[in-house]
């Protein structure tokens, strides 16, 4: 019992309380109240951060192993503090003067937005409403009994899609089954956006190598099959840091052609460029083992799917 009330309570300091104490604060206060609660190690977010320190010096130089899985909360703590950023801005077109905007969406309409499971919050949605866009987030089903004893964690989730759905002036399109809905989104001049970084165990479907972080990986191609079926371009977005100043730049790439071979692989380079920049802001370290443990028999699985269609014809 008091085990579980300790879990309840941190929880719902990690998920409610700090960040949305800091929310509240002047950002300069803020960036310091996050960074101060990001060394001291304990409670939801430590998990993450021993996942990175054990998986992330093998791909990547990690000076100070201590200092990098604070990091790693930092970034964990700002993407929570992002749901009450948000959600005490009422305006949907409106960024915090610490999150800049590099570069702009395309102006005709009919793009697929594609960005990456690194500490980008919900500043997509609203960088698109600003240019005047509806937006259709794809994503896994936020389902209760994922989250057993874990009641903070799933209202966090779900206010979160909330947010998501009004800033977007859509609701969110969940996996699987979402593939008329996404095209039919597209058809209505919506942006749809998707994370390309998704692992075998969560994407299982239409998995593609890449190179990533210097090894045989995979992403999912559904993104980009959306993109052709529509005939329209892939739009990638990122975030960079400067964690000295709190200071978030949000940037939006050039259009890429979803029917070019290297395109897929185009997308992964520049989550590559992003992680080895920031790599504390990742928050897929916890997955890297089992992705690329998953990846020859997640890429493996079409081939041997189209043979046994070719063979019972």
């Amino acid at each position: 019992m008091i085990d579980h009330l300790k879990r309840q309570f941190a929880d719902a300091w990690h998920f409610v309380i700090a960040p949305g104490v800091a929310a509240l604060m002047p950002w300069r206060l803020a960036w310091r109240w996050l960074c101060w609660l990001s060394r001291r190690s304990f409670g939801a977010f430590d998990e993450a951060a021993r996942a990175a320190q054990l998986h992330a010096p093998n791909y990547l130089p990690i000076a100070d192993p201590v200092a990098f899985g604070a990091r790693v909360r930092l970034h964990w703590l700002i993407d929570t503090c992002d749901l009450y950023l948000s959600l005490l801005r009422r305006r949907r077109d409106v960024l915090p003067w610490h999150v800049e905007q590099v570069g702009q969406w395309p102006r005709d309409g009919h793009f697929v937005v594609a960005g990456f499971h690194h500490g980008n919050g919900l500043w997509v949605f609203r960088t698109l409403a600003a240019a005047g866009y509806q937006a259709a987030l794809v994503s896994a089903r936020w389902d209760k009994a994922d989250y057993p004893g874990l009641p903070v964690r799933y209202w966090y989730g779900r206010v979160r899609g909330g947010e998501v759905a009004r800033i977007s002036q859509r609701p969110v399109i969940y996996r699987p089954g979402a593939k008329a809905r996404l095209a039919q989104a597209l058809e209505e001049g919506a942006a749809v956006v998707s994370v390309l970084d998704m692992p075998p165990r969560l994407a299982p479907r239409g998995q593609k190598p890449v190179r990533l972080l210097g090894a045989d990986a995979c992403f999912p191609d559904g993104t980009l099959e959306l993109a052709r079926g529509a005939g329209v371009p892939v739009v990638p977005y990122w975030m960079e840091y400067d964690l000295d100043r709190g200071i978030r730049r949000f940037v939006i790439g050039e259009p890429m052609d979803p029917h070019a071979p290297d395109t897929l692989q185009r997308l992964a380079d520049l989550l590559d460029t992003a992680i080895r920049r920031t790599p504390s802001a990742w928050f897929f370290w916890p997955e890297w083992s089992a992705w690329l443990a998953d990846t020859p028999a997640a890429i493996a699985a079409p081939a041997a799917a189209a043979g046994v269609s070719e063979r019972s014809e």
